[in-house]
């Protein structure tokens, strides 16, 4: 059977999976993330894991079709440097030539959301797309976007900060890339619960001041309960999110749109609010025949699309 292996390097937890050509997953596995731990570390204990799980699939190692590597951070897909991962602290780390020696087969490195769109684009809900942004909303913000079926790569990896658009240019919110009001500052995971406790701190009554850790979820699950504070703030996200998203999509006029990631969810919450900022925001040529829909998969498509990587990537 021919097969590849996936790693979704997350902030949290790294996940890993076998699938076949197919796109059906033979096995997977999630474990805590090693934050600062230096690349051969780290994929050594990805190549143990990898063992066992073609053993537990009656599979060989190394998989016949290579190992993909999704990750955050600035990634020169061509040359497989990690030019720079703030979650890891790494820096100009020639990942794909580290990882190709320790997992003992051909490697293809890409960032998390260039490997979540492939997951869509081949087995998703662009499977039939031309022309694609796909968008993950969560801790941050980023965007990959396909041409022609072909995932862009711009020079260097560093593309795709669509978090990184100025979206508040009166805001007194300086984020690390330098913006004061760049969207990711205002409407990020750590932005949106900020948003809320100061609203409560100001005397904003809502049910979240109940709870002891405040989560985009629980703000979702309150706003989904008719909390009017909850719904106030994911419209005023939503408002943001699709005003900066006009621009992209009145210079690259994709046929579709996918969004992903943790805070996407509450999309449908407040749908109706984004839905009336993009028709006053975007010109109509934009707006015609575009599908705007979720990912197909939920915490999976970053894995899903990295072992999809390894079967793309040729060396140049």
């Amino acid at each position: 059977m021919k097969f590849s292996a996936g790693i979704d390097l997350g902030g949290t937890f790294t996940k890993l999976a076998l699938m076949d050509l197919e796109g059906n997953i033979l096995d997977r596995e999630k474990t805590p993330s090693m934050l600062g731990a230096p690349p051969h570390e780290l994929l050594a204990g990805a190549r143990g894991a990898l063992e066992a799980m073609c053993a537990r699939a009656h599979l060989p190692y190394p998989p016949t079709e290579g190992c993909g590597v999704g990750m955050p951070g600035v990634v020169d897909y061509h040359s497989g440097i990690v030019k720079m991962s703030g979650a890891f602290r790494w820096t100009d780390q020639p990942l794909r030539q580290i990882a190709t020696q320790v997992l003992g087969c051909p490697v293809a490195v890409d960032t998390d959301v260039n490997a979540g769109m492939l997951a869509d684009l081949y087995f998703g809900h662009a499977s039939n797309a031309s022309d694609l942004i796909y968008v993950s909303w969560g801790t941050g913000l980023g965007a990959g976007i396909a041409v022609a079926r072909q995932v862009y790569h711009s020079r260097h990896g560093a593309m795709g900060n669509f978090g990184h658009t100025l979206a508040e240019p009166n805001s007194g919110r300086l984020c690390f890339c330098g913006i004061r009001g760049c969207l990711e500052s205002e409407i990020g995971a750590r932005a949106l619960v900020a948003n809320a406790q100061e609203a409560m701190a100001g005397g904003r009554a809502s049910a979240m001041a109940a709870e002891e850790h405040l989560t985009p979820q629980i703000i979702s699950l309150a706003a989904q309960a008719g909390d009017a504070l909850a719904l106030e703030l994911l419209g005023q996200a939503v408002t943001l999110l699709a005003h900066t998203l006009a621009v992209s999509l009145s210079m690259l006029n994709p046929d579709t749109v996918i969004f992903a990631g943790g805070v996407s969810n509450c999309l449908p919450l407040v749908r109706d609010v984004f839905d009336r900022e993009l028709a006053r925001s975007a010109p109509t040529f934009a707006l015609d025949a575009i599908t705007i829909r979720a990912s197909a998969f939920n915490e999976s498509a970053g894995v899903v699309g990295a072992a999809k990587l390894a079967t793309l990537w040729r060396p140049e």
